[in-house]
């Protein structure tokens, strides 16, 4: 009896723990998802990129896989050089090269995505792919939902982007009103100087 409590002690622990990462790397997920997202379509307006993306977007699918799995395989040699940057004892440099390059190829991977995807909606494989990860990812939001832990990270990061918002719009009143003081104190050195 002692023991059957003692497992499902560990187990429901076990479980804390795991939800509580998953919750963070979902949580995780979506902000930079979204953000690099739309990072990239503000840099795709730029006159030459939007070229490009035109030209991408118009692609064929077997075009449009190319370009697909490209921000991986351009990914792959950066984060190799930073795995020997980690060995040869520059552990942070290589760290944050991993990093940078995890970014450089989500954002790249999200914008090519957005591209692509109606030229791969005509590959039944790849519907068949994409069918069956949404189906995935659809399930362990349901289960992360259904656990205490999530709803409490989950109201604890909305709450804190909407602090973060109100600061930054606050921030952003003070900086109207220091640039219209600025513009107050040249226009009476202005009057000054004239009289």
């Amino acid at each position: 009896m002692w023991l059957y409590r003692i497992r499902e002690g560990v187990v429901r622990g076990l479980k804390s723990v795991l939800v509580g990462a998953a919750t963070l790397l979902f949580l995780v997920e979506e902000m930079l998802w979204n953000g690099l997202k739309a990072g990239m379509q503000r840099l795709g307006r730029l006159p030459g990129i939007r070229l490009v993306e035109g030209w991408i977007a118009r692609l064929p699918p077997a075009g449009a896989a190319f370009f697909f799995v490209l921000p991986a395989s351009l990914a792959l040699p950066v984060k190799l050089l930073a795995l020997r940057m980690i060995t040869s004892g520059h552990f942070m440099r290589g760290a944050l090269v991993i990093v940078l390059a995890k970014l450089a190829a989500t954002a790249l991977f999200a914008r090519i995505y957005v591209l692509t995807q109606p030229a791969l909606m005509r590959v039944a494989w790849f519907v068949a792919v994409r069918a069956a990860l949404l189906r995935w990812r659809d399930w362990a939001y349901a289960e992360l939902a259904s656990h205490p832990l999530w709803a409490a990270l989950h109201d604890r990061l909305g709450l804190w982007r909407r602090q973060f918002a109100a600061w930054r719009h606050a921030r952003r009143g003070w900086g109207r009103r220091w640039r219209a003081l600025q513009r107050l104190k040249r226009w009476t050195q202005l009057r000054t100087r004239d009289s």
